[in-house]
C-alpha cells in the first residue's frame, strides 16, 4: 500500500524577486539572496527560476557545485555562450541541458535588438554523477504542434529528473504517471491555468508532489502549458 500523498503550492505572487540592469528573475525556491520559509528546494530540483532579459542584455550564469542545468526558452529565444566555445542558439521550442561546474562560465544574451526574452532556468542536483559529453550540452526539440498531450523533453541519461511539457485545450484532460521509484514530481504551469489534483494552478505556480504515482490534471483555459519534472526526491544519490 502507498504512503498518501504529500503536496506543497508554490504560488506565482510570493516568489522571490531579483531586478538588475536589463535583467528579471523570479524564484520558484530559495536562490542566492532570497530566503524564505517553506520555499526549499524540492529534492534533486534545486532551481527553478523564471528569468527576462531586455533586448541585447546579458546574463552571467555561473555555479557554486556541480549540477544540471535546463535553459528553457518561452518567449523569443536564447544565445548561450561557455567560456571558449562557440555560442548556441537556442529557440522557443527547444532545451539547453548543460553539465555546469565552478569552473565554467556562461553568458546567456538576448539576441534581439528590440524585444524582451523569457526562459526557464533549472538546476537538478547530482550533475557529478552524469557522464560529461566532448560537445557543449545537449539540445532537446520538442514543438508543441501537438496538442493535448505531455511530450518528453530528453536529456542526459542517468539524470534524476526528467521532463515533461504539454500544450493543452480547455477541459481537455489527462494523467501522468510517475517513472520514478519515489513517485514524486514538481508540477509547473507556464501558460493558463490547470486544476491538478484537485488543486487549482495558474500562470507559473508550482506544486511538488510526493508518493504520487499518478497526477491528473485539467487544462482550464486554450493554450494552457504544463511542464511537470518527473525526479528523484533524495538529494544525495550516491
Amino acid at each position: 500500500m502507498f504512503p498518501p500523498t504529500e503536496a506543497h503550492i508554490y504560488l506565482e505572487s510570493l516568489r522571490g524577486q531579483f531586478l538588475a540592469d536589463g535583467f528579471r528573475s523570479f524564484r520558484t525556491f530559495n536562490f542566492e539572496e532570497y530566503l524564505a520559509a517553506d520555499r526549499e528546494a524540492f529534492g534533486t530540483l534545486q532551481v527553478l527560476n523564471d528569468e527576462t532579459l531586455m533586448p541585447e542584455c546579458s546574463y552571467e550564469l555561473r555555479v557554486e557545485r556541480s549540477c544540471q542545468i535546463i535553459l528553457l526558452p518561452v518567449v523569443g529565444a536564447i544565445e548561450v555562450e561557455e567560456k571558449g566555445r562557440e555560442p548556441r542558439f537556442i529557440n522557443s521550442g527547444e532545451a539547453l541541458f548543460l553539465l555546469a561546474s565552478p569552473d565554467k562560465h556562461y553568458t546567456i544574451t538576448n539576441p534581439y535588438p528590440d524585444e524582451a526574452i523569457n526562459y526557464l532556468q533549472i538546476r537538478v542536483a547530482g550533475g557529478e554523477f552524469l557522464s560529461t559529453p566532448m560537445s557543449f550540452g545537449i539540445t532537446s526539440q520538442f514543438g508543441l504542434s501537438e496538442k493535448n498531450v505531455l511530450l518528453p523533453v530528453r536529456g542526459y541519461d542517468g539524470s534524476s529528473a526528467h521532463l515533461f511539457i504539454g500544450q493543452y485545450d480547455g477541459r481537455e484532460e489527462g494523467i501522468f504517471n510517475s517513472l520514478n521509484a519515489d513517485h514524486s514530481a514538481f508540477i509547473f504551469v507556464i501558460e493558463g491555468a490547470f486544476e491538478v489534483q484537485n488543486r487549482l494552478l495558474e500562470r507559473r505556480d508550482g506544486l511538488a508532489l510526493s508518493n504520487a504515482e499518478a497526477v491528473e490534471f485539467e487544462a482550464l483555459s486554450n493554450g494552457a502549458i504544463l511542464l511537470v519534472v518527473d525526479l528523484e526526491t533524495r538529494a544525495d544519490r550516491r
